[in-house]
C-alpha cells in the first residue's frame, strides 16, 4: 500500500460532537411534537445531510425543524464538544511526518469552522470540504473526490478516508479510497465492521504508525 494523504470525517471521528447532535435532534423533535427518537436511532443517521433526515421523515415541516436544529446547535457548537483521546497527538505526529490532511464532512462550514478554531486544530488541515461544497453527499464519493482534488491529488487508491459511520466506509469504497474505520465510534461497532473497512483503528496512534510505514512524498 502507498499513501499520499489522509481525509477525515468530522463528527464522531475527530471531535466528540455526537452528544450535541443527539440533543439537537431531540430538542427539535420535542418542540414540534414528533415521536420520540432514541439516541441510537439518531446516531444511525449521523453522516447524512440534515435535510435528508428531517425533511425526509417530515416533509411538511421539516424545513422549519431544520432551522430550529441549526439555531440550537449553533448556540452550543463552540463549547459543547470534546476531542477524542489521542486525536491531538495523532494530528501533530501526522503533520510532522508531512502527510497532507483534509476533512470531508456533511457538516455545515460555519459549525465546522467554529469547532476547528476553538480547538486550535484548524491549521493542521490542508483542505476542508463541507456540506455545500458538493450537490451529492456520502455515501456517494463526490465529497471525497473534491477533498482529494483540493489536495492536488488524483489517485484515490493512495488516499485514506477515516470515519466512524457506515456511510463513511461506503463512500470510501464507492470512490476506491482506502476505507478506515475507528474503534471509538458511537455507532454500533458490529454494524461498522459489517461494512468490511480495509483498516480498523483501535486507537489514533495506529494511524501514525501506518503513516510512517506507507506515506510516499
Amino acid at each position: 500500500m502507498q499513501l499520499e494523504a489522509i481525509l477525515f470525517d468530522f463528527d464522531g471521528t475527530l471531535f466528540d460532537t455526537i452528544p450535541l447532535i443527539v440533543e439537537s435532534y431531540q430538542y427539535v423533535y420535542k418542540k414540534f411534537n414528533k415521536r420520540f427518537h432514541s439516541a441510537e436511532e439518531i446516531k444511525a443517521g449521523i453522516g447524512l445531510p440534515l435535510e435528508e433526515v428531517l425533511i425526509g421523515e417530515y416533509p411538511d415541516d421539516g424545513a422549519e425543524m431544520l432551522q430550529e436544529y441549526l439555531n440550537f446547535n449553533n448556540q452550543h457548537s463552540a463549547h459543547r464538544y470534546g476531542i477524542f483521546l489521542g486525536i491531538g497527538p495523532m494530528l501533530d505526529d501526522l503533520r510532522e511526518i508531512g502527510i497532507p490532511l483534509g476533512i470531508v464532512t456533511a457538516k455545515r462550514y460555519d459549525n465546522a469552522k467554529v469547532t476547528l478554531e476553538t480547538s486550535g486544530y484548524r491549521e493542521h488541515f490542508d483542505s476542508l470540504v463541507t456540506k455545500y461544497d458538493t450537490d451529492i453527499h456520502k455515501p456517494n464519493p463526490a465529497p471525497l473526490n473534491l477533498g482529494m482534488e483540493r489536495l492536488g491529488l488524483s489517485d484515490p487508491s493512495k488516499i485514506m478516508y477515516v470515519g466512524d459511520s457506515i456511510f463513511d466506509v461506503q463512500a470510501a469504497k464507492n470512490g476506491n479510497f482506502i476505507s478506515v474505520a475507528v474503534d471509538w465510534t458511537q455507532i454500533t461497532p458490529d454494524k461498522l465492521r459489517a461494512q468490511e473497512p480495509e483498516i480498523w483503528l483501535n486507537n489514533p496512534q495506529e494511524l501514525v504508525e501506518l503513516g510512517k510505514k506507507y506515506f510516499v512524498n
